[in-house]
């Protein structure tokens, strides 16, 4: 299990850990005590998972691109694996709360939330490289929590607003799933790319 290690230091993953755990408790804090509310609205729910996303943008891509590459090790299966416990990693932060007095649920939410902003991070990843992977999660999220977007009828608008819409919007959750099965199929076939 040396390996592991090596990987994860390599990756920065423990650094992205603590990070994620900071962002999730400071907004999980800040609701408990700035807020009445029992459940954590949708944009602060979406807030908080593009901040864990976004802390783990950077383990998509190790420090010398030749290893990465190297055909001695089978790096497909890794990244899939890797951007798989990225997903289980940020949804096992969040679940914890609905035991809480500030909840980030429904739980759905999370995890659509979560598989569409890791799959668009991971297709940014193989596309513009890890260094770059987070701007598109995060332009999406910040346009996602305007006020203007919101719970809509017309199939444009929740595709727009897929990270806001509620849990059984079909067109929200069609939206998140192509985002997480082309973003995991892109980074787990080319790798983090540039």
């Amino acid at each position: 299990m040396r390996w592991l290690a090596l990987y994860l230091r390599s990756r920065g993953a423990w650094v992205a850990v603590a990070v994620a755990v900071g962002a999730v408790a400071l907004v999980w804090g800040a609701w408990s005590w700035f807020s009445d509310a029992r459940t954590v609205n949708a944009r602060a729910v979406t807030l908080t998972v593009m901040l864990g996303v976004a802390a783990f943008a950077r383990t998509l891509d190790g420090p010398d691109e030749s290893l990465d590459r190297t055909a001695a090790v089978r790096w497909p299966l890794r990244r899939f694996v890797h951007v798989l416990v990225l997903g289980a990693v940020i949804v096992g932060l969040l679940m914890p709360t609905l035991l809480t007095g500030a909840r980030f649920e429904p739980a759905t939410m999370v995890l659509r939330n979560t598989a569409g902003l890791l799959g668009l991070t991971a297709l940014g990843a193989a596309l513009v490289g890890a260094a770059l992977c987070w701007v598109a999660p995060l332009t999406w999220t910040v346009v996602s929590v305007l006020p203007i977007l919101d719970a809509s009828s017309k199939v444009g608008w929740q595709v727009v607003g897929w990270l806001v819409q509620p849990t059984g919007t079909t067109a929200a959750t069609a939206c998140a799933v192509v985002l997480a099965v082309s973003g995991l199929a892109a980074y787990s076939w080319r790798g983090a790319g540039l």
